[in-house]
């Protein structure tokens, strides 16, 4: 994935359960039911875009990276350039800290440089920077053209299936919190479909699934969460070939063991992934929707 990237400048400008309560299990890490290769991309699992405090670096020697550890979140890390949009490949930043917002993070800049001096040289003073959006795809063959204006304020990249799929975040604005989904072509400069949901700032994150359905078919499950209110599920599904919307599906998952819930999962494991009604607390199935003809249409049980 070329994306002909300078280095970020010293100071960057950047800025209850899911579909399902099992979607929201595979999430955390339980067994997918489909193949392994069909595990649900759900970006709850990745990086994204987030500023930091660089204090040195180093050529990737293909030694172990220090990862970030949220208990100890001013403890040093290493994030590898090959899998930001503006690292450089081949090197490792040492990095401090991740902050989404400005202030927070020139306030810990202030602490590294006058507490935290041992961890840096006078050669290489820490400065603080964005990375960029992650690249999630590890031998992507896209190209990312950073001319596309939706690529350089993205959170982060995938590559599947011929195309790019790329996640802006653009925060809490006046109440409302966005995010949108942009299909690019595999050239990088053609915007084939965006897909925006917006939610109370409360919720403090909007997740994102990624189900891939048939060639050129994709169905993109958000879903966010308030404290007291359950889960808001948005499941749209689209022909990006196309440039077309096919099928949106929301729900309003509310708490307890009665709760019908949707999960996204390949049950009879043919590679197409089903939309699951089930009940909570027993997770028995109550119908069934499969991809039938262009669109997900309600099916006997297996």
């Amino acid at each position: 994935m070329s994306s002909g990237n300078d280095r970020a400048p010293r100071v960057s400008t950047a800025g209850r359960w899911t579909l399902s309560t099992v979607c929201a299990l595979v999430v955390l890490g339980a067994p997918a039911q489909g193949r392994a290769d069909e595990v649900p991309l759900c970006d709850s699992n990745w990086d994204s875009r987030s500023l930091g405090i660089e204090i040195g670096e180093r050529k990737n020697d293909g030694k172990p990276l220090q990862p970030y550890d949220p208990a100890n979140p001013m403890a040093p890390y290493d994030l590898p350039g090959d899998r930001y949009l503006f690292g450089q490949k081949g090197k490792v930043y040492r990095t401090i800290g991740k902050f989404t917002d400005k202030k927070e993070g020139e306030e810990a800049l202030r602490k590294v440089e006058t507490e935290m001096t041992h961890l840096y040289t006078n050669a290489y003073p820490p400065f603080l920077t964005s990375p960029g959006a992650y690249l999630v795809t590890e031998s992507p063959t896209c190209k990312i053209d950073r001319k596309n204006p939706v690529i350089d304020p993205s959170s982060w990249i995938l590559e599947k299936n011929g195309v790019l799929l790329v996640a802006t975040d653009a925060g809490c604005t006046r109440g409302q919190h966005t995010k949108k989904i942009t299909v690019v072509s595999c050239d990088g400069m053609k915007n084939l479909v965006t897909d925006s949901i917006t939610a109370p700032c409360e919720a403090n994150r909007i997740t994102t699934c990624i189900h891939p359905v048939a060639p050129g078919v994709f169905a993109f499950e958000h879903y966010y969460s308030q404290p007291g209110s359950g889960t808001e599920v948005r499941l749209r599904v689209y022909d990006v070939r196309k440039k077309k919307r096919l099928q949106s599906i929301d729900r309003s998952n509310d708490e307890g063991p009665d709760t019908e819930l949707m999960n996204v999962s390949d049950v009879d494991k043919d590679g197409v992934p089903e939309i699951v009604f089930s009940i909570a607390g027993s997770g028995k199935q109550t119908s069934m929707l499969k991809w039938t003809k262009g669109r997900f249409v309600e099916a006997k049980s297996p």
